[in-house]
């Protein structure tokens, strides 16, 4: 029976990793070696002095925030289907990072550019494919503007898929599809979030989308009808809902090991109650953010530029979330044993003031110190600026690092 259940049960569950050294070193040795590949990451691959130059900002963010969604697809929902358990705790933590990886990028490619770009943008949805905006749009715009709005519009799809996936992870695991097993497990999972995410973007973001073209395309979207409660049509009001809900989820996990979302283990009950209080707290999350902007720069109005403006506030409530969930995700993967030992108040409150310190500290550093040593433009709220982008980046490298990679150099499974 024993046996059994060790069967069942997911790798990130089952495995155990031990400090190579002690926590300390061994966290810190993770860290640098976060903090390196970071850098070189976006120096090749996103800065705009560098090779590929994918942080337009928006293509940028479309593409870290959906390779984020494919991990945690790949490791919560389809338990690393179809590699085997025996590859999994034997292979090498950088052959075994780099084989993960790269499924995880052509996953990203197959979903986001083969299925969205190149099928559905092209014969069904023209603002999934800004070739097609520039050739049926007749609006006068050239590919640069039109990639901008397709990847807005992959960037909207992917949140209600984010939040939809950690309810239903979190909320439901293997509940509702309990004999089933890999890859039918993960597949019956994900056609559920798939057919809650879809409704969701259509109400939320799909309006914002219709209006951005002029004329407004009223006879495929509504106008959004949240602009009187809004002050905005930008569907970055939904947009910092429901990311805000996602970052509470997070910092549950990361900093009070779940809590409070382990208070209640019955379904329905489970399922409701993270639904139910994730989105309260995303709420005061959201607010509260607001409040203390509108103390740095006073209310926003409607028709005000950059940080005076609606929709940049909104969107930037998970901009400066992101700034603490990183080092929230560092203090768990990175330095776990060293809070072990505390009681669980004890522990939780220390792991939240040092991770709001050190976010308040990295935000600090990132606008201070960004456009030298990444290149970005100057100015909390430039248009072609979203330190979101950077900050998914890094938890996606931290994933990899500790889920991939088994909390590679710092770490290694235990064999016991």
């Amino acid at each position: 029976m024993e046996a059994r259940k060790h069967a069942e049960s997911d790798w990130l569950e089952t495995r155990i990793l031990i400090p190579k050294w002690n926590v300390v070193l061994s966290g810190l040795a993770n860290t640098l070696v976060l903090v390196l590949a970071s850098l070189a990451v976006w120096w090749i691959f996103f800065s705009n002095a560098g090779i590929f130059k994918l942080y337009t900002p928006l293509l940028g963010f479309s593409l870290v925030i959906w390779t984020l969604l494919i991990i945690l697809w790949q490791t919560q929902l389809f338990d690393f289907w179809p590699l085997s358990r025996g590859f999994l705790s034997n292979s090498n933590p950088l052959i075994k990072g780099a084989l993960l990886t790269t499924i995880t990028i052509g996953l990203y490619l197959a979903l986001i550019f083969g299925l969205l770009f190149w099928i559905i943008g092209q014969f069904g949805i023209s603002y999934f494919n800004w070739h097609s905006l520039v050739q049926y749009g007749e609006f006068g715009q050239d590919v640069l503007s039109t990639r901008e709005t397709t990847s807005w519009a992959f960037l909207s799809l992917s949140v209600p898929f984010f939040l939809i996936s950690i309810f239903v992870m979190l909320g439901i695991g293997k509940d509702l599809f309990a004999p089933l097993a890999q890859p039918r497990m993960g597949l019956a999972n994900f056609l559920l979030i798939s057919t809650l995410s879809i409704p969701i973007f259509v109400l939320f973001f799909h309006p914002h989308i219709g209006s951005m073209f002029y004329p407004a395309q009223v006879y495929t979207a509504v106008p959004p009808w949240w602009q009187s409660l809004a002050m905005t049509n930008s569907a970055e009001y939904s947009l910092g809902i429901l990311f805000c809900t996602v970052l509470g989820i997070f910092y549950a996990i990361h900093l009070w090991d779940g809590y409070p979302w382990t208070l209640v283990t019955r379904q329905p009950w489970r399922i409701l109650f993270l639904v139910v209080g994730s989105i309260f707290l995303g709420l005061v999350i959201f607010y509260f953010q607001l409040s203390i902007m509108e103390h740095i720069w006073d209310e926003a109005y409607i028709g005000g530029q950059n940080e005076n403006n609606f929709g940049w506030r909104y969107s930037h409530t998970v901009t400066m979330g992101n700034f603490i969930v990183v080092p929230a995700i560092i203090l768990n993967f990175f330095f776990a044993p060293a809070f072990s030992g505390m009681p669980f108040w004890a522990r939780g409150i220390i792991k939240t003031v040092l991770a709001i310190a050190a976010g308040l500290i990295f935000a600090w550093a990132y606008y201070q110190w960004g456009p030298v040593l990444l290149g970005v433009v100057p100015g909390v709220s430039h248009p072609s600026e979203n330190a979101a982008a950077f900050l998914l980046l890094i938890i996606n490298l931290l994933l990899i690092q500790d889920h991939f990679m088994d909390g590679w150099p710092g770490y290694r499974l235990s064999t016991k």
